[in-house]
């Protein structure tokens, strides 16, 4: 299923790719862009039902307060209450959960850019593979795991980034096993990564009115979200941390624009009301 994905993603990526001319950091961070754009309305959906939940929550916490002593009776008016304004108390989790086959295909792709963004033949990678590791008989794994290399070796992709090469790790700053001489600036992707993850989370408590499960939820994502961040961005290939900031900076954004939405139309309610209970008055 994830091969599956990257196959679909690394299409979408080359296409990009063929467009920019052959730039590789550039078709990274557009692929994001478009990405998120796309699910733009799975994160308006997901806000709506977080004004919905806030609506609701004087009915939440007079339940919870009569039922104290009775879980089911209150598991069951909460459900029901939910189903009446047809709330998802879980709809917070699924941009995270949407997410993970997003990074797994990407995972792929940064991993071997030779097979999914300039679409190599496989006997190609073969020879290539063959000549580094100066084998006569190479595996499937050692040409997958090879890709990043042989691209940069003989420069079949440019992977430079503002001085920063995407096929590094920023791990490799640390080893002494470092044949690339990875540039210790690369370091900064996972520190922003984790700075813009709390940011987001911070972003998305002071927006919504939370219920007891919902912060529960957060309570969670505040711990768990800035470490995968930080570990995502540090371990893996400069490319996939690139497309992790992007994708935080740009929902960042998205978020924004969202609230601000949200807050018009509540204005917008708030005028007509006037103006109606003014036309009563008259």
């Amino acid at each position: 299923m994830i091969e599956m994905i990257a196959n679909i993603f690394g299409a979408i990526i080359r296409v990009i790719y063929n467009l920019t001319q052959d730039n590789y950091a550039l078709s990274i961070i557009l692929f994001t862009i478009l990405a998120k754009t796309l699910l733009f309305p799975l994160s308006l959906k997901q806000m709506k039902s977080s004004k919905e939940m806030q609506k609701v929550k004087p009915k939440y916490d007079e339940i919870i307060k009569k039922y104290k002593n009775d879980k089911t009776k209150q598991g069951e008016e909460i459900t029901k209450l939910y189903s009446e304004h047809k709330i998802n108390p879980l709809g917070g989790c699924l941009p995270i959960l949407i997410q993970l086959p997003l990074i797994l295909g990407m995972f792929y792709i940064v991993n071997q850019p030779l097979t999914y963004v300039i679409q190599l033949p496989k006997d190609e990678i073969e020879i290539y593979t063959k000549q580094l590791l100066n084998k006569e008989e190479v595996s499937k794994t050692e040409m997958n795991t090879s890709e990043i290399v042989i691209a940069n070796n003989n420069k079949l992709i440019d992977m430079n980034f503002i001085g920063l090469n995407l096929g590094h790790k920023p791990s490799d700053v640390f080893s002494s096993k470092d044949e690339n001489n990875t540039n210790p600036l690369s370091l900064i992707i996972p520190i922003l990564s984790v700075l813009f993850s709390i940011y987001q989370i911070k972003q998305m408590q002071n927006s919504t009115e939370m219920t007891d499960e919902q912060k529960q939820m957060q309570k969670s994502m505040s711990l768990m979200m800035p470490i995968l961040s930080g570990f995502i961005a540090y371990t893996m290939p400069l490319a996939l941390g690139i497309y992790w900031l992007i994708s935080s900076m740009y929902q960042i954004a998205q978020q924004s624009v969202i609230s601000k939405l949200i807050e018009e139309h509540k204005k917008d309610d708030v005028n007509f009301l006037l103006d109606s209970d003014k036309g009563g008055k008259k």
